[in-house]
């Protein structure tokens, strides 16, 4: 673990920046490149699964144009964007709320170490610093800090999640927002930012423009599927099939190939009409 005071040539700019900027830092891995872009993607702890297979789908297409992908490793939408930037093979990097060498939650103790080893574990509170919760509150600008452009996924309408869009608009970084269903409360939140300005994330593509770069001008190898959504791209059509029928086929609730269907879509395998998803040829 080192410790990196803000006087040090090392410290991050990014940080420099930041109104109530941390004196030091402590870090296990690295932290972003000078030039590296960077996508904050954060929500609820309690996230659906629709809600973290798209965390997870965004991550992975992000890191393969040479982005790093910044949560806070919380239970939910945060690891789920940690777990797509490590499938994609691109950095990832986690701010906690507790010293940098306190894995919290413990059961992401895997995840943790996976971070460490390509990406960076990143706290400005001192080893062994239990996770308090005005730590979560403090760090959330940090979070914000080292995020070029900030994701919310699921969010309720009165979310901790709030907190650090808050920070990243002081900030001047561009919020996004995932849309989601008008009956589902954790869609309230993002429905909520959409509402008030926020851009409207439906793919890696609007993202991607933020950084002036084009979808499929990627910098690092094509993604593959893994079993379970092999199967199902397997399954598409090119002249495209109802969910129902997919469901059927596949002998699938409907409850479980929706999110899969969601993330080939986001990672541009399928594209859809209603509930007819037809097969983008690879």
């Amino acid at each position: 673990m080192r410790e990196i005071l803000a006087m040090e040539e090392d410290f991050p700019e990014r940080l420099r920046e930041i109104p109530d900027s941390p004196k030091c830092i402590y870090l296990i891995g690295n932290l972003p490149e000078k030039k590296e872009p960077t996508v904050g993607i954060i929500g609820a702890r309690n996230g659906t699964e629709y809600g973290k297979k798209v965390a997870l789908s965004l991550a992975r297409e992000l890191v393969a144009y040479g982005i790093g992908i910044v949560s806070g490793m919380a239970y939910g939408i945060d690891s789920a964007a940690h777990r797509g930037a490590l499938e994609g093979g691109g950095k990832t990097y986690a701010v906690l709320g507790s010293g940098a060498d306190v894995c919290y939650p413990a059961v992401n103790q895997k995840l943790y170490e996976e971070i460490a080893k390509t990406g960076g574990i990143i706290s400005e509170y001192a080893p062994g610093a239990p996770p308090l919760p005005h730590h979560f509150v403090e760090r959330n600008r940090l979070i914000a800090g080292l995020s070029d452009v900030l994701i919310v996924v699921e969010a309720r309408e009165r979310s901790g999640t709030f907190i650090t869009v808050d920070r990243a608009l002081e900030q001047g970084k561009q919020v996004f927002a995932v849309p989601g269903r008008i009956s589902d409360a954790l869609s309230k939140g993002c429905n909520k930012l959409l509402m008030e300005g926020a851009g409207i994330c439906l793919s890696q593509a609007d993202i991607l423009h933020c950084f002036s770069i084009e979808a499929g001008e990627k910098k690092q190898a094509e993604i593959h599927l893994n079993e379970e959504e092999n199967r199902v791209y397997q399954a598409l059509r090119l002249d495209g099939k109802h969910i129902d029928c997919l469901a059927k086929e596949l002998k699938m609730s409907v409850e479980k190939l929706y999110p899969i269907l969601i993330g080939l879509e986001l990672s541009g395998y399928c594209e859809s009409k209603g509930n007819t998803y037809s097969r983008r040829s690879l």
